[in-house]
């Protein structure tokens, strides 16, 4: 009777759980949908998800005029979201209580422990735990009653869960049935699975004498031809889980949701681990590609095997996994399938000659503008058509009576630079001075003492760089205003001061901006983030690195990309192109510490977990202590016919300078080659010719090129404009202002999801702006390859972070 009663509670209290999520209350009429805040929910992302605007849900909470807390109930107009409730109300009712099994009551003695109570009923620790969840908290006690599920009904319900998993896999793993109807043939058939008539022959011989109706087929799995996706229902690819991915940045790569991920990999519902090798069904979202070589000699074709990984397929053919993923396009947007025959380009080097079956690719001059830059686009990725643009994404210059507002927020130090040139003299000085004397009319008049103003003004040191990027912003607005656009820039002095960013934030004017740009110190940002968010105004970080604000505010945009996204994809640049080197880890110092770590255990999985090293014993990789062991001991572990890859994690500019001293020395009797981070540039004591004779190849968001078409004419302007020379901070300034300026024009004050097809003419960079989490902002991940050639030249070997089907709509 008491099992019975415990079972009947524990049922009871999942369907007021079940109910709780529907709660809703009547107030004058009108009918409430009550919502309980969760921590990192802002009014926005709430009127998103509820398709409410933010007014509808102030006037109804009025209290939101302080912001939201976490806990707070909130109400929900339910007249402006019956959708939304329709469809919640059917995923509510959809939901079953899960089968419980029998129970067992245990109670508690003085010695027990749960492993003993475990062992006596031959159930698992977890069992117990499971549905005893008080003792996570309390641990055992003495005299308490435990629900002990019953082992053989536990074995029943998990046999009868498996069946079904097994149930839903098969229905699509591609091995379906088909009911013949009607006046169906094998072709029409055919066509509905797409599948070719011949598998299906092979798969059902009974249909070699003839089609009857209510004849059950068995649909093979989907085959591959060279170079094409198809989208077989249950495709399955295999991902190698590395160091700090997350279910989030899995979904956004592979369009797959976690939970679907956790249906086809139960282990995952432990979360992600390291190493873990986990099924990924191929989403309907993958773009479907389809290409053909135009000289077939050129390629090996390859039927993928069960567990062949692009590793081993590169070592196989000896063939870099980046010119792999060229002739196979689909390659960058999941991993290989069994069965699918890919392109393998016999030669290392040799450029992938493929056509497309599908329209041609959208060309303009920036193609040729960028040849400039030392790279073709044509070497790393594939002239396929362009993407569809959605509706609201296409271009749409507004007119000129559309005025836009965008503010400028910069340290620029206006009071410190008018001080600076303003010297005070006393009046004896005055009069000895011939220049300032000839200006005066009658010396008499002069007062006891006054300021001098140069002829030359001097810039405030602090604000120097920070007048150079206004006057790249300035250069950009000119371009955009002959363009047509209407805009007026605002430009407001922080001074790096709190107090002066939150009295700009207070000004009427300021809430009716399109456009924010700044502030630049992610410590004065969070008042103007804020502000941005609830105004749904897109605010631009445009300097900074640091600072977290993308994660939970879907209006803001992180222009450099964090320090662990560069240090990741540099990670994977060297897996993907030095997998089968001989990599060393040159320890110059402690380093667990420092981001740099985690480029050094994604190196190591990327050696020993990617499938690559049980095909071939004689991967090497070295964590070689420099400051133990010293220079002798390093040559000792070198290679003379391998290429001898170095990475230094060090984040200070002495040791780096040590190292790369001493690899430049080895590259005299060995072949080496450096992987840099971008911080290496910044180094100015080491000498630039170090970096050359190093091979130092690095992951950068900038690079200048001089011979450029563009970036001579902005030199030009910038000349002409501010008899200067421009900086880094110059082209930076342009490059921001016109990217976003330009979106603004095109696609108005909500343009983010439209960047993914909005491509203009940059001096230094290659925008493309991802989301960061769910509910959060967007950062940049586009990089150059930089590779510092023994000519003492700086060439672009390609780009990453950008999806190459971005790269070919201009």
């Amino acid at each position: 009777m008491k099992t019975q009663l415990i079972i009947t509670l524990i049922v009871f209290f999942y369907a007021v759980a079940v109910q709780a999520q529907e709660r809703r209350i009547q107030e004058n009429g009108k009918t409430f949908l009550i919502h309980v805040v969760e921590k990192g929910e802002t009014i926005f992302s709430l009127s998103k998800t509820y398709s409410v605007e933010q007014k509808e849900l102030l006037n109804a909470n009025p209290d939101l005029i302080f912001g939201l807390k976490t806990g707070q109930e909130l109400k929900i107009p339910v007249s402006e979201v019956q959708q939304k409730e329709a469809s919640h109300s059917e995923s509510v009712a959809s939901v079953q209580p899960e089968e419980l099994p029998a129970f067992k009551t245990y109670k508690v003695k003085r010695r027990d422990g749960l492993h003993f109570i475990a062992k006596e009923f031959n159930v698992a620790v977890d069992d117990i735990l499971k549905y005893n969840p008080q003792l996570e908290e309390n641990g055992l006690e003495r005299g308490q009653t435990l629900l002990i599920p019953d082992a053989n009904d536990l074995k029943r319900i998990r046999e009868s869960k498996r069946e079904q998993r097994a149930l839903v896999e098969e229905e699509a793993s591609g091995s379906q049935k088909h009911k013949v109807e009607g006046d169906e043939t094998l072709y029409s058939i055919s066509k509905k699975y797409n599948r070719p008539i011949a598998d299906l022959v092979k798969a059902n011989p009974q249909v070699k004498d003839g089609l009857r109706i209510g004849m059950e087929l068995t649909i093979p799995e989907a085959t591959f031809s060279a170079g094409q996706v198809m989208r077989p229902a249950g495709g399955f690819f295999t991902h190698l889980v590395e160091s700090g991915e997350t279910f989030w940045s899995l979904e956004r790569r592979y369009n797959v949701s976690r939970d679907v991920l956790e249906k086809y990999n139960p282990a995952l519902e432990q979360g992600l681990q390291a190493g873990l090798r986990i099924r990924v069904p191929v989403s309907h979202e993958t773009p479907d590609i389809q290409v053909e070589p135009v000289n077939e000699a050129a390629f090996n074709k390859h039927t993928v095997g069960s567990g062949e990984t692009l590793y081993s397929l590169s070592n196989q053919y000896n063939v870099n996994i980046a010119a792999i993923k060229k002739s196979n396009p689909m390659l960058g947007y999941r991993g290989l399938m069994a069965g699918e025959t890919i392109l393998i380009p016999k030669q290392a080097d040799a450029e992938p000659e493929l056509e497309t079956k599908t329209q041609p690719a959208i060309t303009t001059d920036r193609e040729e503008e960028h040849s400039q830059r030392g790279f073709d686009r044509k070497e790393y990725t594939l002239q396929i058509s362009a993407m569809e643009r959605p509706e609201g994404c296409r271009p749409n210059l507004r007119s000129s009576s559309e005025k836009f507002d965008v503010a400028l927020l910069l340290p620029l130090y206006l009071e410190a630079n008018d001080t600076i040139n303003r010297v005070r003299m006393t009046k004896e000085e005055m009069l000895m001075d011939e220049d300032f004397m000839d200006k005066v009319q009658n010396p008499d008049d002069l007062p006891e003492d006054t300021f001098l103003v140069r002829d030359q003004e001097i810039i405030y040191p602090r604000s120097e760089n920070f007048v150079h990027f206004y006057e790249g912003v300035l250069l950009a607005v000119d371009s955009l205003k002959r363009a047509g656009m209407n805009v007026q820039l605002h430009v407001f002095d922080t001074n790096q001061e709190q107090a002066a960013v939150d009295s700009i934030i207070r000004l009427d004017m300021f809430r009716k901006m399109d456009l924010i740009i700044g502030p630049v110190y992610p410590e004065l940002q969070d008042p103007v983030a804020s502000f941005a968010n609830f105004n749904r105004i897109p605010i631009v970080s445009p300097l900074s690195a640091s600072g977290n604000f993308e994660s939970s505010n879907p209006w803001y945009f992180k222009i450099n990309p964090t320090k662990d996204y560069l240090v990741r994809e540099t990670a994977n640049y060297i897996g993907e192109e030095y997998f089968n080197k001989n990599l060393i880890v040159l320890q110059m110092g402690e380093y667990k510490h420092l981001p740099e770590a985690t480029l050094v255990n994604l190196c190591r999985e990327k050696f020993f977990s990617a499938g690559f090293y049980e095909a071939d014993r004689d991967v090497r990789f070295h964590e070689y202590n420099f400051t133990a062991e010293g220079y002798w001991g390093l040559r000792r572990i070198l290679s003379k016919t391998r290429e001898n890859v170095f990475i230094i994690p060090s984040a200070t500019e002495a040791q780096v300078s040590v190292a790369v001293s001493n690899i430049n020395s080895l590259a005299e009797d060995f072949p080496v080659t450096l992987i840099g981070l971008s911080n290496f540039q910044r180094y100015n004591s080491i000498q630039p010719e170090y970096f050359h004779q190093s091979n130092m190849h690095l992951l950068s968001p900038y690079f200048i090129d001089y011979r450029a078409p563009l970036t001579n004419r902005f030199i030009r302007n910038f000349r002409s404009n501010f008899a200067a020379e421009p900086n880094q901070f110059s082209f930076q300034g342009y490059d921001v202002a016109f990217y976003f300026m330009s979106a603004l024009f095109q696609y108005g004050k909500e343009f983010a999801d439209c960047l993914p097809y909005h491509h203009v003419e940059l001096t230094q960079a290659e925008f493309y702006f991802d989301k960061v989490s769910r509910n959060g902002g967007y950062m940049n991940r586009g990089l150059f390859v930089l590779n510092y050639q023994k000519n003492f030249e700086i060439a672009v070997d390609g780009l990453k972070g950008i999806p190459s089907l971005l790269l070919t709509e201009h």
